[in-house]
């Protein structure tokens, strides 16, 4: 977004998203996130290792993480997690790292943001040795089904559906969100990466959530503005916002 990042700021705005949530997915681009988070008050940003780049985490990164994290504008750890599918770091690398984070969360009380791709019953088993308390936090881009679903959100997440919802062959993902519950259901763009159906193939960006959205209150059977208020106000209350 370097070359037009004030233009696709403004075109979400003018759609209707409200807030904007900048994802870290390592030191550096965390560092970003802050950035551009302190020089718009609608941006808020989050910090923390992508699984696939967890094969060499020095302990300096998580100390790092730590107090960037003590910044007001910081309201999330991620995105963190575990990712089989792309083997770009050993599996017990990425427990490994995934298991620093989950201490860090249960520490400073910051909402995680998980990335779980192909891996969600590995995810629920860590998560289940590390606390018996309900978690903070949210599964991001969520590409399951309902029964790799649940489980998690009786650990106390939150899920969240993108552009995929929106993909015809997905009619696995739209049961799950059909079956998420009301209050623990979210939206996001996953931008730049995942555009939903109508610009499939193109590069994503936040204003093409409400074509999400709105699919996602036809196949519910409710109303989009009612489904946009209140996920909204459940990305607020879950961030802090």
């Amino acid at each position: 977004f370097d070359a037009d990042r004030e233009a696709a700021i403004a075109r979400a705005f003018e759609g209707g998203v409200e807030a904007l949530i900048n994802v870290g997915t390592d030191l550096e681009t965390s560092r970003k996130c802050l950035a551009l988070a302190n020089s718009n008050p609608s941006m808020y940003a989050s910090a923390g290792v992508h699984p696939n780049d967890s094969s060499d985490v020095p302990d300096s990164v998580y100390a790092e993480i730590r107090e960037l994290l003590k910044e007001p504008r910081m309201v999330a750890i991620g995105e963190v997690g575990l990712d089989f599918y792309r083997e770009h770091s050993p599996h017990d690398t990425q427990k490994k790292v995934f298991r620093r984070f989950i201490h860090m969360h249960l520490e400073t009380k910051k909402p995680l943001i998980i990335h779980c791709r192909d891996a969600y019953s590995a995810l629920a088993e860590i998560l289940r040795e590390e606390s018996s308390a309900p978690y903070s936090g949210v599964i991001h881009c969520f590409t399951g089904d309902t029964a790799s679903m649940l489980p998690l959100v009786e650990l106390g997440f939150h899920i969240s559906f993108a552009g995929p919802l929106t993909y015809k062959k997905n009619d696995t993902l739209r049961e799950a969100c059909i079956a998420c519950p009301e209050d623990r259901l979210l939206f996001e763009t996953d931008a730049p990466f995942l555009a939903p159906n109508s610009h499939r193939g193109q590069r994503n960006e936040s204003g093409y959530m409400i074509e999400t959205v709105r699919l996602a209150a036809q196949i519910r059977g409710v109303d989009y503005e009612k489904l946009a208020s209140t996920t909204t106000a459940n990305a607020r209350r879950l961030f802090s916002l």
